[in-house]
């Protein structure tokens, strides 16, 4: 865009001169050399001959100023508007940047505290003899919960993604077995550091290049 800008901008700015220069040299009168070519006597009458102005020579000469200023004018239009348009891209993409950033942080944040407070309802369900049965059942309810929330979070193609929806679906396969509960919850924290990891690599790009990607 810029280039492109700066090749027109050389065009008119060179059609600007050319036009100045032509009216410079109509101004500037006949040459010096068809005035030393006069004969004398031409010469000698010539201050005693009342002078006229020329009316389509003096029409010409102003249409040639005329031409000049007006291509003087467009470029100054011309660039003024190029350069307004640069801008108004530029501030649309850094909004468009700052919105994608901005949301993909928040996304991160989330999914953190939704996994940790998974992690450590799960943990105390399994390793907790709750005996008051209503709080057992608010508990399961939370669990459940955030294992849904979780899983809407994350990316069906991601690698990561997938790893950490498979260790939300074989953890309450083994309720009964606190140790390979342990065991998965372990796995699932690694694995949401690795993707959060990831997407924080992201947002240092993104801040840097633009959006790289948006999360399904």
């Amino acid at each position: 865009m810029h280039s492109l800008v700066a090749r027109i901008a050389t065009v008119l700015t060179a059609a600007f001169i050319a036009a100045t220069a032509a009216n410079a040299q109509s101004d500037s009168g006949p040459p010096a050399s068809a005035i030393s070519r006069q004969p004398a006597a031409t010469v000698a009458l010539t201050p005693s001959t009342p002078t006229t102005r020329d009316p389509a020579g003096s029409k010409s000469t102003w249409e040639a100023k005329d031409t000049g200023l007006a291509v003087g004018l467009a470029v100054t239009l011309f660039l003024g508007v190029m350069n307004a348009f640069a801008n108004f891209r530029m501030s649309r993409r850094t909004t468009f940047i700052n919105t994608v950033t901005s949301q993909r942080i928040k996304w991160i944040e989330q999914l953190r505290q939704d996994v940790s407070s998974y992690a450590g309802l799960t943990f105390h369900w399994v390793s907790t003899d709750l005996r008051d049965e209503v709080k057992r059942q608010e508990l399961l309810q939370e669990i459940d919960r955030l294992q849904h929330v979780i899983r809407l979070r994350l990316n069906p193609s991601g690698e990561e993604d997938r790893k950490i929806a498979h260790y939300l679906a074989e953890i309450p396969k083994h309720t009964d077995r606190p140790e390979v509960i342990s065991a998965l919850l372990e796995d699932l924290t690694a694995a949401t550091q690795r993707l959060l990891k990831e997407e924080w690599d992201k947002v240092k790009k993104e801040s840097q290049h633009g959006p790289l990607s948006t999360r399904a």
